[in-house]
C-alpha cells in the first residue's frame, strides 16, 4: 500500500509539474500568436450598389478610403470584384454605399468640395507611374482641364503621355480620381471609360463649358502650372511656353475659384 501510495503522489506531482509548464508555454505564446493573427488578417471592403445620376455604380471602399467605382451599365462587375477579393474579404455595406451615392450626388449638382478631399486608397492600382499621375490629377482643379501630355509632364515624364492614357482608360476610381479632366492634346474632349456623354455631364457639373464639336471653346482661359497665373489664349505668354504646362479653364470664376491670379499682360479678366 505504501508503494501504491508513493506512486500515487509521484504521478500527482508529474500532473502539476506538466500543468504549470503548458500554462507558462501558452501565456509566453498567446501575444506572439495573436500579433501574427493580425499580421495575416485580410482587411475587410464595405460594397454596394448604387443608382446615381450618371447611372448605376459598383461602389467599394477600405477603411482607409475609397477603393473602387465600376459604371455597372452591363452589370459585369466581376473583374472590380476579383482585384478587391484577392487583398480584402468583401462586406455588403448599403450605408457606406449611401455615403459615396451622396458625394456623387453634390458634385453632380455642384458642390465640387464633395469629392475633392475623400481619402483614397489605391490598393487597386499597381503600378507606382499610374499613382503619381493619379496623385496629380487630384490637383487638376474642378472647372479645369489638362491634356495627356501635360499630366505625363507634370509627373516627372514628358514623353509618357501614352502612358497616362492607358492610366485613365484603367482608372478604378472614377469621378473621385477625375479622369474626366484629362483631354486631348488637339483641344477635343477625348474618350472616358464610362462613355463620353458622362464625361460631358461630368465636366459640366464643374463649371466646365464644352465647345462646338465637344472641344476645347475658342475662348478658353490658360493658367500655368507653376506661376499660378492664367491668360487668354492669344497672350505672348502662352504662345512663347509649351502647352502642356498649362490648365485650361473655360471661364474666369473657375480659373479665380482654383487660386490662380489673372495675367498683367493680356488683362482676362476684361
Amino acid at each position: 500500500m505504501d508503494d501504491l501510495r508513493e506512486i500515487e503522489e509521484h504521478i500527482d506531482r508529474v500532473s502539476e509539474i506538466d500543468s504549470a509548464t503548458v500554462n507558462g508555454l501558452l501565456a509566453s505564446v498567446h501575444p506572439r500568436l495573436d500579433r501574427a493573427l493580425k499580421r495575416i488578417a485580410r482587411p475587410a471592403a464595405r460594397i454596394g450598389i448604387i443608382e446615381s445620376s450618371v447611372g448605376r455604380l459598383f461602389v467599394a471602399e477600405s477603411d482607409r478610403g475609397l477603393l473602387g467605382i465600376h459604371y455597372s451599365d452591363n452589370g459585369d462587375d466581376s473583374a472590380m470584384l476579383n482585384a478587391i477579393r484577392q487583398k480584402f474579404d468583401l462586406r455588403d455595406d448599403p450605408a457606406a454605399a449611401a455615403r459615396i451615392h451622396d458625394e456623387i450626388e453634390r458634385a453632380l449638382a455642384g458642390d465640387t468640395d464633395a469629392v475633392a478631399h475623400r481619402p483614397i486608397d489605391y490598393s487597386l492600382v499597381t503600378s507606382p507611374f499610374q499613382r503619381r499621375a493619379f496623385a496629380r490629377l487630384r490637383q487638376v482643379p474642378p472647372g479645369g482641364v489638362v491634356t495627356y501630355q501635360a499630366l505625363a509632364a507634370a509627373i516627372g515624364a514628358p514623353s509618357g503621355q501614352r502612358a497616362v492614357g492607358n492610366a485613365m482608360a484603367t482608372n478604378p476610381l472614377p469621378i473621385f480620381v477625375p479622369c474626366h479632366r484629362v483631354i486631348k492634346s488637339d483641344g477635343s474632349i477625348g474618350n472616358y471609360g464610362g462613355g463620353v456623354e458622362r464625361k460631358l455631364k461630368l465636366l459640366r457639373a464643374e463649371g466646365f463649358r464644352i465647345g462646338k464639336g465637344n472641344r476645347v471653346p475658342s475662348d478658353a482661359l490658360y493658367g500655368h502650372w507653376q506661376s499660378h497665373i492664367f491668360c487668354r489664349p492669344e497672350c505672348s505668354a502662352v504662345r512663347r511656353s509649351a502647352r502642356k504646362k498649362w490648365i485650361i479653364f473655360s471661364d474666369v470664376s473657375r480659373a479665380n475659384a482654383s487660386g490662380m491670379r489673372p495675367c498683367k499682360l493680356c488683362h482676362p479678366t476684361t
